[in-house]
């Protein structure tokens, strides 16, 4: 997806302007190292502007929102004519989660800034794929146990990564680069060429290929072409193009199989809208209009109940996220006590919703949903952590780290108890690893814990059902 580190209490101006999917920029303010009492932090006096509602999504590798360096040779007593406005609000610590971040080193990079995409876990397999920019390939990792390790980097052509995801009938997994190409990979154990680029194909676009799904009853994978708005239907089983799809408006982002109704859905996040293709006929069969204020980027299905989790991206205020209703094709909740962020996935198997949050006004966070789309919690992550895998296995989600020099993705084991009971019973989160249980020896120290909330509630975090304004 596109653009799209613990950044909490009053944090003044250092937040990066992170585009959905696309290379986010870091961040120049590092996470606390250890928390704060929760009464420490000061309400600010201030709430920070409301961003400009955007309808189109910020071109990749966005430019950060640095405040310029004083002129030389000013005097350091100058004090400034007017006090500096906070850019991030408190949390509301009735919404939040506060849990160790354990960091997995990627020893390729390490001591560089990670830049990575999308990922997606290979539950049989237990396998986690990250597209990473900064290594020129896919990361694996063995997520048999928690924390995962680092077992290799992937290479692929196309000048940098973006969409990833699994054809497990198949055993492959495609990936979309920045030269508007898709690589194949062979991902079967037993085969000489495994963990290979099979083949890489062009897609006809200017543009890079970007986020897919992959519909195992076609054997299709279906590939935003994200800034060229078009999509691209793949044969997986046989390695080739299947059909070139245009769609009628602007940028694109995240395709979602549904298996029950045998669709795919897709976000159209510039025009504010929801797409539904047929692949047994690789033709778009519907447009539907959000309505809401949203601008969808991710988008995660629960195929059991046909709800399906709107991501948004719009930055105006109030900030929320959507609960999508795919039968009647409307909104059937919001919820301000998260928003604007990027990635989303639904796990069946834990009937919960995991959606990024990376540019939310209270700090990037991992926002927790039930399976029935109740909001349940934020567990502060960093401003940039914008994709999301999680781990049947051991309970576990996976988000980069792309804050300067770290080299490392970010990874936390789902609480059992949220927000204000799990502070007071103290079991809001599993224990990291020991420090430096990375592959390779690499130094993965066990996790910055992001600093403590701040009391009190502040705007922002009303009630789930409190919907935008229009």
């Amino acid at each position: 997806m596109k653009s799209i580190r613990p950044i909490l209490g009053t944090s003044l101006a250092a937040l990066m302007a992170l585009a959905a999917c696309g290379g986010a920029a870091a961040p120049s303010v590092a996470p606390s190292t250890a928390p704060a009492p929760a009464s420490a932090a000061a309400k600010p006096s201030a709430a920070p502007a409301s961003a400009p509602a955007s309808a189109k999504p910020a071109a990749s590798g966005a430019a950060s929102a640095s405040a310029k360096p004083a002129a030389s040779g000013a005097s350091a007593a100058a004090k400034p004519s007017v006090a500096p406005t906070p850019t991030t609000l408190p949390v509301v610590p009735a919404d939040t989660t506060q849990v160790p971040l354990t960091k997995v080193a990627i020893p390729p990079i390490a001591g560089k800034t990670l830049s990575a995409d999308i990922m997606e876990i290979d539950q049989a397999a237990h396998m986690l794929y990250v597209t990473d920019r900064t290594s020129g390939g896919v990361d694996v990792f063995d997520v048999t146990s928690f924390p995962g390790k680092y077992v290799k980097t992937i290479p692929v052509p196309g000048g940098g990564a973006n969409g990833l995801t699994v054809a497990k009938n198949v055993n492959k997994i495609a990936v979309g680069n920045n030269d508007s190409t898709v690589s194949i990979i062979d991902i079967n154990p037993s085969s000489p060429t495994v963990n290979t680029v099979l083949t890489t194909l062009s897609t006809g676009g200017k543009k890079r290929a970007d986020e897919m799904d992959y519909d195992p009853n076609t054997k299709k994978m279906l590939v935003a072409n994200s800034d060229d708005a078009f999509v691209t239907s793949i044969d997986m089983d046989g390695n080739k193009i299947s059909k070139k799809i245009d769609v009628p408006g602007g940028a694109i982002e995240q395709p979602r199989y549904n298996p029950t109704d045998k669709m795919m859905y897709m976000t159209g996040s510039e025009d504010n809208v929801l797409y539904q293709f047929d692949l047994t006929k690789d033709t778009m069969v519907k447009k539907t209009d959000i309505v809401d204020k949203c601008n969808p980027n991710g988008l995660a299905i629960n195929d059991k109940l046909q709800i399906a989790l709107l991501d948004c991206s719009n930055k105006a205020q109030p900030q929320h996220m959507v609960i999508w209703d795919l039968k009647g094709g409307k909104v059937q909740s919001t919820t301000d006590k998260t928003g604007t962020g990027d990635a989303a996935v639904y796990d069946a198997k834990a009937d919960k919703f995991f959606a990024t949050a990376a540019n939310f006004f209270r700090g990037g966070q991992m926002a927790i949903f039930d399976g029935k789309g109740t909001f349940l919690t934020n567990v502060p992550t960093a401003v940039g952590s914008h994709g999301v895998a999680y781990d049947e296995t051991n309970n576990a989600v996976y988000t980069q780290d792309q804050l300067p020099n770290e080299g490392v993705m970010f990874t936390f084991q789902v609480p059992t108890t949220f927000g204000s009971s799990a502070a007071a019973s103290g079991a809001a989160a599993a224990k990291p690893a020991a420090s430096g249980a990375t592959a390779g020896g690499a130094a993965g120290s066990a996790s910055a814990k992001p600093a403590a909330a701040a009391s009190g509630s502040t705007s922002g975090g009303g009630a789930a059902s409190a919907k935008p304004s229009a």
